[in-house]
């Protein structure tokens, strides 16, 4: 059998440990300190529905260190721009942007998306690059639940 490198190992516990899915609770718990290194926020600062940008005043620079600790603390990787791929699959021939305005039917689709923001910040002349400003901590609570359900039973299917 071969030897685990320690990350390796530490995903491997946390995909055993979880059974199919970690609750929404303790997926929160686990990015506090995540949320706290990148923003310096306090820990009561950080709620469900506060926005990584907006509310503790992370920078785009740090939603890419936050994708890497993500990975590091649970094994799995979001992609910088996540969520445009999936809106953009739901728009198929259809335009997402125009001249760097997410158009009404991107909109729609990551209101469907991303159901975790308030409609309101997905309103029109919002500018592609500022999709990640309006992202709050709900969003990657729920994408981290899903990605680990699906890579557990990926292990549970191999």
């Amino acid at each position: 059998m071969r030897h685990l490198r320690p990350l390796e190992e530490k995903n491997l516990n946390i995909l055993l440990n979880i059974g199919d899915a970690m609750t929404e609770q303790q997926i929160f718990e686990k990015l506090i300190p995540l949320i706290r290194e990148i923003t310096g926020a306090r820990e009561e600062q950080i709620k469900m529905e506060s926005g990584l940008m907006m509310d503790l005043g992370a920078e785009s620079i740090d939603l890419l260190d936050f994708s890497f600790l993500v990975e590091e603390e649970f094994g799995i990787t979001i992609e910088a721009d996540e969520f445009e791929q999936q809106a953009k699959k739901r728009i198929p021939g259809g335009v997402y942007e125009n001249d760097g305005l997410l158009t009404e039917k991107a909109l729609e689709e990551l209101r469907k998306a991303l159901p975790e923001v308030p409609a309101e910040y997905l309103k029109p002349g919002l500018k592609k690059i500022e999709l990640p400003s309006v992202l709050n901590v709900a969003v990657f609570v729920h994408i981290i639940q899903r990605k680990l359900t699906e890579k557990s039973q990926e292990i549970n299917n191999a």
